[in-house]
């Protein structure tokens, strides 16, 4: 089987030479020996393919199209092994590494480049998130592979990276990742004890909640004596905005809103609202052009 093999791949380098001119090529290219000094060119990107599948019975492989990410050249390569269906893989010209994803491989190009200004396509909640595209060169089709990335993890959408950012943000943030824990975890972090309060109920019974009372800001329970809203005033930050900003500020830092209008509650007080990923955050103000005066983060399921 293996001179099998080996028969095919030089017969296709044969029929490459012919069609392509003489190429001086006198050994083999191995993925795992770099070479930064010069680029492959397309029939030594096949050869680097061939040494990578060599290990593989039954595998049928053809050029499919040379592809650009920034001065970065691509060949990209259909195989299909064992008769399943065929697939892509790529062969970068320089380091000669082949990849079977092109996510994978945007990916290494990003975390290997020393600069990476060129990719950046947003700043959300102070945190950069990149994007990188591959396209084909010569084609009469173009074809295009890209990426979002975010703290060197790739996203397929610029919201899934988004939501990546506001994860992290979340679980970092002082004030945030008290939400959703239990009573005795919020004290012993707060050093603050907490205290019954009456409040009010819709029908008007009096009722008790438990609460955390910091400066500018208060930390309410639910029955289970888990931390399920969280209200906020004064300067306060929250998603990289201050509360005092006005609307059209906080919508120009974090998107379009998921609702904004009058609040259906309380008289005089709009509301703008974002759903998040296990949160839901409300920022007031007394009309639709004021500076905010609140905000209130509630738990979701």
């Amino acid at each position: 089987m293996k001179k099998m093999l080996l028969a095919t791949l030089i017969g296709i380098s044969i029929l490459l030479t012919g069609c392509n001119g003489s190429k001086d090529v006198d050994s083999p290219i191995g993925a795992t020996s770099p070479t930064h000094s010069s680029t492959l060119s397309q029939e030594e990107a096949l050869r680097v393919l061939y040494q990578e599948l060599l290990a593989k019975t039954e595998h049928t492989v053809a050029f499919l199209k040379e592809a650009r990410v920034g001065n970065h050249t691509i060949y990209a390569f259909q195989h299909m092994v064992n008769g399943r269906a065929p697939t892509i893989a790529f062969v970068h010209s320089k380091t000669g590494k082949v990849y079977y994803d092109s996510v994978e491989l945007l990916l290494d190009i990003f975390i290997n480049s020393e600069d990476k200004e060129p990719y950046k396509a947003a700043n959300y909640i102070n945190k950069d998130i990149y994007y990188l595209e591959m396209k084909s060169v010569n084609d009469p089709e173009p074809t295009t592979w890209s990426t979002y990335v975010f703290n060197e993890d790739a996203y397929t959408s610029a919201e899934a990276a988004k939501k990546a950012v506001v994860k992290v943000y979340a679980e970092n943030h002082p004030t945030l990742s008290l939400l959703g824990k239990p009573l005795a975890e919020v004290e012993k972090i707060t050093k603050v004890e907490s205290l019954k309060a009456p409040v009010e109920t819709k029908g008007g019974e009096p009722a008790e909640v438990t609460q955390i009372a910091l400066d500018n800001i208060l930390i309410l329970f639910d029955k289970d004596s888990i931390s399920s809203e969280i209200f906020l005033e004064g300067q306060q930050e929250i998603l990289g905005v201050k509360i005092g900003e006005p609307f059209n500020e906080i919508s120009d830092k974090l998107g379009m809103p998921d609702s904004f209008g009058q609040d259906p509650e309380f008289e005089n007080i709009y509301t703008m609202r974002y759903l998040f990923d296990g949160f839901q955050i409300e920022f007031y103000g007394e009309n639709k052009d004021a500076n905010t005066v609140s905000a209130l983060i509630k738990k979701r399921i």
